[in-house]
């Protein structure tokens, strides 16, 4: 089945009412998404794509059982409107939002852990469960993303697309993909996921992309050496060419950035490999990896 969403979990929606969130919640519907509720300081009372609209979290959860919510935030409401979300005790809140102060962002997700509340992102593009629902932005034609038994983990959200389409098209399709989002710090790192692919009867497999920035692909190689994830992992690690700039570079996301050599996307590779993970060069070698780790094609 996969991890986090399926079409049971109760969704709601906070920033319902902008532009962005008021376009993914009808394409969400639509794709089956157990939508109940969307969040709106000062626009409760309307209606977005048949979902009733609410001042607070609290007050929503007074008229609805909320297991997941999907946050569209500016960033300046940040901080208030996430302890509006904590309050509700969710299983996972997903954010959308980029552009977060890195100390407003590690001060909710202190609170988050305190609270018990699993945050995916800041700055990712959505979570799919292919055939069941979906959350955000990330696309859904079934040519690019199947149902299968296949994780997907990337610091990617465009990049989420490219590797779950070699997944669709080697013919072992998706179980679940996560952007974990590209801010200096996620809400939830690759180990954390793999942790709950590992539990998944639904996944047989995972293929992770990372960059060079922080290594946050360090706690994989530790859990992947001492056994507690015994699935196979593919990764496919990016950004040899920032070895030519000066420590501090940020590319693309403000997490790709070099500060040390372990930093390396080189370094990453090395370590990972040696772990006993199949770390692969190319996008291309994907299916061909996950043919060596003993991962069937969908029956």
């Amino acid at each position: 089945m996969g991890i986090l969403l399926d079409e049971n979990t109760a969704v709601a929606v906070v920033g319902i009412t902008g532009g962005r969130a008021r376009a993914d919640t009808a394409r969400n519907l639509e794709y089956g998404t157990n939508i109940v509720c969307g969040v709106a300081p000062g626009r409760g009372g309307q209606v977005v794509a048949g979902v009733p609209v609410y001042d607070s979290c609290v007050l929503a959860a007074q008229q609805h059982q909320i297991d997941a919510v999907v946050a569209y935030l500016p960033p300046a409401a940040y901080v208030s409107a996430m302890r509006d979300v904590l309050a509700l005790r969710p299983s996972w809140a997903h954010v959308v939002t980029e552009g977060i102060p890195v100390h407003d962002n590690v001060r909710i997700l202190t609170e988050a852990r305190a609270a018990g509340v699993r945050i995916v992102g800041p700055n990712t593009s959505g979570i799919i469960t292919p055939g069941h629902a979906k959350v955000g932005f990330l696309a859904h034609a079934a040519w690019m993303i199947s149902p299968g038994r296949v994780g997907i983990l990337s610091r990617s959200g465009g990049f989420t697309h490219d590797l779950a389409y070699l997944v669709t098209q080697s013919g072992r399709g998706v179980s679940t993909a996560i952007p974990i989002g590209g801010d200096p710090v996620a809400g939830q790192s690759f180990a954390d996921l793999l942790q709950l692919f590992e539990a998944d009867d639904g996944t047989d497999a995972t293929v992770i992309y990372g960059e060079a920035g922080p290594a946050v692909e360090a706690e994989v190689a530790e859990r992947v050496r001492a056994g507690t994830i015994r699935k196979p992992v593919v990764a496919l690690i990016s950004g040899d060419f920032l070895d030519d700039f000066a420590a501090g570079t940020v590319f693309g996301h403000a997490g790709a950035f070099l500060d040390g050599p372990e930093t390396r996307a080189a370094a990453k590779r090395a370590m990972l490999r040696e772990a006993g993970v199949h770390v692969i060069d190319s996008p291309r070698q994907i299916a061909e990896s996950l043919r060596r780790a003993g991962v069937s094609r969908a029956s």
